[in-house]
């Protein structure tokens, strides 16, 4: 969304309108994110004094986040005396214990503008800086080195994003409503069945991101857990597969299928690539299974002009 232009009002003639506003910020605020675990301070000084946090192997350096929002990670490595320039090396993230995730770092040369306070030897190399995109929802970040000897530094600042308004989705393919009971509130909502053969189509009329509620069907003789793949389509291409296992759920029953035991909820978030509208479809990889699906856009509220009073 574009920012917000200033009103400015003539000397001469002045007109009032009546906005209908609800503003959809694309960045709120920026803050530094502290971890909630971590192996060692590593304090420097440059126009201000600051702090990075060590990284090591086997020990994590946790944060804690709330999406969606970009979290900007800044990377340093410890250069010794003869040292000019830094040896790359891998920082490695793992996604709320799931998602495994490296990126290349480095080299860099010395900084000339921070150094370490207090008797840390050696020079801080220039800063690396790599951007983390945070689905919605509270998330937790563990990070780590990966294979070297460099002595690796981190630093976290969190730029929080506007909460997503979400749309849920009707399929432009005829799909009857599956409808699940939560068993605690007896609230019923409605999901649609997919398979390998019928899909979820939409349209996503440029937006960048979808969410999906998954829940895979169980059958009374499945007692672990069920593998599916959720495949995103344009046309006949495949533009993505996620890989998702699914356990039973004991807190929703379908309303009236007595075949299947309804699966936990899954949530999937997908950013969509650039464009102009398309159309795109939902469906499973695997043949003879089966699953139910909410889909919803992330629609952008716009600012709207009542009629002049």
């Amino acid at each position: 969304m574009k920012p917000f232009r200033k009103y400015i009002r003539s000397s001469v003639v002045v007109t009032f309108f009546l906005f209908a506003v609800t503003p959809r910020l694309e960045a709120q605020y920026k803050q530094e994110v502290k971890p909630t675990k971590f192996v060692n301070l590593v304090p420097m000084v440059g126009d201000s004094d600051f702090v990075y946090y060590a990284l090591s192997e086997k020990s994590k350096t946790t944060i804690e986040v709330q999406g969606p929002g970009d979290l900007i990670v800044y990377n340093r490595v410890r250069l010794e005396k003869n040292q000019e320039r830094s040896k790359p090396y891998y920082l490695k993230y793992l996604l709320d214990n799931k998602r495994i995730i490296s990126e290349k770092i480095g080299p860099q040369t010395k900084s000339s503008k921070v150094t370490y306070k207090g008797n840390l030897k050696g020079t801080p190399s220039k800063a690396d800086k790599i951007t983390i995109q945070i689905p919605p929802g509270k998330h937790t970040l563990n990070f780590y080195k990966y294979k070297t000897k460099n002595k690796a530094h981190v630093r976290f600042v969190y730029e929080q994003k506007a909460k997503p308004h979400w749309i849920d989705q009707t399929p432009l393919t005829a799909l009857e409503p599956v409808g699940i009971t939560h068993i605690t509130s007896k609230k019923t909502q409605n999901y649609y069945r997919i398979d390998a053969n019928q899909g979820f189509s939409f349209s996503a009329n440029n937006q960048q991101r979808i969410r999906v509620y998954l829940r895979a069907d169980f059958t009374y003789k499945m007692h672990g857990n069920n593998v599916l793949r959720l495949v995103l389509k344009q046309g006949s291409s495949e533009i993505s597969t996620y890989k998702i296992t699914c356990q039973k759920s004991n807190k929703v029953e379908y309303a009236n299928d007595k075949k299947h035991i309804a699966g936990a909820l899954e949530k999937i978030y997908i950013d969509l690539p650039k464009g102009v509208d398309q159309t795109y479809e939902l469906q499973l990889k695997e043949p003879g299974k089966s699953a139910i699906i909410r889909v919803s856009l992330d629609v952008p509220t716009k600012l709207t002009a009542i009629s002049p009073m």
